[in-house]
């Protein structure tokens, strides 16, 4: 039987205690981050904090919904039980106050993106004092759910995902020097902001995988440990080539321009099918070229879910020439968009894939 829990008014309480005694860290100042391993375009790493802010938005997800929960159910629930009384109150705290403010949020959201940049280091991105008050009482939750997470969580979760950085770092080292220029040059933008942080967390959200732009470059990724194999690979490049493919920069310029050239309305998914499509023939073509033929992109899975499905025979006709080389961008932009006039695709309401 699961059971029910008073965490409003104690929460609350709970975390004004924690805000006004706990020490404060310097707006300004990344925190103290060190990568677990380094390559050339990446820095990964198993955070602390950001498993624990992770696990925290899993949590309430799953309390708010009913569902089963971290400590409440799996291997963790006898250790759990077998904490003091304060630590096992400090967590249902800080659960309870993020299934009320923070889980239900959307990742891009107020609430989720202002902890993300935090807790990455982006201090700048906190503008005014309401965004400061805001991840302070966060973090002060956070610090509640420490030692519980600590107990019994966090030595596993720290494992696998250096583990799965370990495998990943391999086909790196195989991969990124031919994966990386090759997505260059067909987004036409060089890389900036070298290596690209990316932290390594048990869910991240539905999709599994997200990404921040940082200007003037850069950005941050945020993976989740259930991808694996040459998936974990497209996954890690997926999340860096939308810092190659934002608004200004030049494939979705070309796909603006045909659009206006025949006054067509783009519909607003298309950049991503076209980039979900465009890293994903990269790294599949790649893996082929070097001895792992019969990767498929994860595109695919989703026209095969039926998301996304009214613009396969568009792509492979008017955009696959541009990535074989046969044509050139302002061509097929113009071809893709020709291709989608007539019918118009389908626009489901969610994407049900990473970002």
């Amino acid at each position: 039987m699961r059971t029910m829990r008073k965490t409003n008014k104690a929460g609350v309480i709970l975390g004004l205690g924690m805000l006004l005694f706990a020490p404060r860290a310097s707006f300004g100042q990344a925190p103290e981050r060190t990568p677990v391993a380094t390559t050339p375009h990446f820095a990964f790493y198993s955070d602390f904090d950001t498993n624990l802010n992770d696990a925290l938005i899993a949590a309430g997800l799953a309390h708010k919904g009913g569902k089963p929960e971290l400590f409440h159910s799996g291997d963790e629930v006898s250790c759990f039980g077998k904490l003091p009384p304060s630590a096992r109150a400090a967590w249902e705290g800080a659960v309870g106050y993020y299934a009320e403010i923070i889980s239900p949020a959307d990742w891009s959201d107020r609430q989720q993106h202002l902890i993300r940049v935090q807790l990455a280091g982006f201090d700048e991105e906190l503008k005014d004092a309401g965004a400061r008050q805001f991840v302070e009482i966060a973090r002060s939750f956070r610090a509640a759910a420490t030692p519980a997470y600590k107990a019994c969580r966090w030595a596993a979760q720290d494992e696998k995902n250096r583990r799965w950085i370990e495998e990943l770092k391999s086909q790196l080292a195989a991969y990124e020097e031919k994966i990386a220029p090759r997505l260059e040059q067909l987004y036409r933008k060089r890389w900036e902001g070298l290596p690209i942080p990316a932290d390594v967390v048990e869910t991240v959200d539905w999709s599994g995988a997200n990404s921040i732009i940082r200007y003037p470059a850069g950005g941050h990724l945020l993976i989740s440990s259930s991808y694996q194999g040459p998936t974990a690979l497209e996954v890690v490049f997926h999340e860096a080539s939308h810092l190659l493919m934002d608004r200004n920069d030049p494939l979705q310029q070309a796909l603006d321009s045909a659009a206006k050239a025949v006054d067509f309305r783009l519909p607003g998914n298309l950049w991503h099918v076209v980039l979900f499509y465009t890293t994903g023939e990269a790294v599949r073509r790649i893996l082929d070229d070097g001895g792992k033929p019969g990767y498929t992109p994860m595109v695919y899975g989703i026209f095969d879910r039926g998301t996304w499905v009214g613009y396969r025979k568009a792509l492979e006709s008017a955009w696959r020439p541009y990535i074989d080389g046969e044509r050139a961008l302002p061509e097929a932009a113009a071809s893709l968009i020709e291709a989608l006039r007539k019918p118009a695709p389908p626009q489901p309401p969610g994407d049900g894939h990473p970002r």
